[in-house]
């Protein structure tokens, strides 16, 4: 129990930079999508006349004249609320990504300093489990090849005779060259 909470993130900005710049991309998308829909609506009304009533008088006015102010404020209230909708998706689906990207990179960091007892722990949702599993496997084949190799060094302080030493060196050589340095 404790140990799941302790992998629990209550962070939403892991990775902030990459965070911001994924939900302004979103939120650009959007009042680029309202601006356009607004563009389109006012110039596709421009070349048709409207007549309207206001204080008692008659007002003949293109079309896009009278609805510019109602496309205004539609495209402002679309831009606010689909803005904030599409913060908070990008956010937590940003977080999906960054945070386990953050994980790795910690754990990436133990293994390139020695720690190969590391474990690649991610949450059973989180969209790079796959690669987690595969970084994972990585550091098992070292962990074996380089215990095969303390094992064999080990024997080969305890030889004897020189025939031996000689078997156990090719066998340390033959393990050192499985990996490509």
């Amino acid at each position: 129990m404790e140990e799941k909470l302790k992998n629990r993130r209550r962070n939403y900005f892991i990775k902030k930079k990459f965070q911001r710049d994924f939900i302004l991309k979103f939120c650009g998308l959007v009042v680029g999508g309202s601006i356009i829909s607004g563009v389109i609506i006012f110039m596709m009304s421009k070349s048709t006349l409207t007549t309207a009533f206001e204080n008692s008088r008659l007002l003949i006015k293109s079309t896009a004249d009278f609805i510019l102010p109602a496309v205004l404020l539609g495209s402002a209230v679309v831009v606010i609320l689909v803005g904030l909708a599409t913060i908070m998706i990008t956010l937590f689906t940003s977080h999906k990504i960054a945070g386990p990207l953050y994980r790795m990179e910690q754990d990436v960091k133990e293994v390139a300093g020695g720690n190969l007892k590391i474990k690649f722990n991610l949450r059973g949702g989180d969209e790079l489990k796959g690669m987690a599993e595969s970084l994972e496997a990585m550091v098992r084949q070292l962990q074996s090849k380089l215990t095969v190799i303390k094992n064999a060094l080990l024997e080969l302080e305890s030889a004897d005779n020189m025939p031996a030493a000689k078997e156990i060196l090719k066998q340390i050589k033959q393990e050192l060259d499985k990996l490509k340095v």
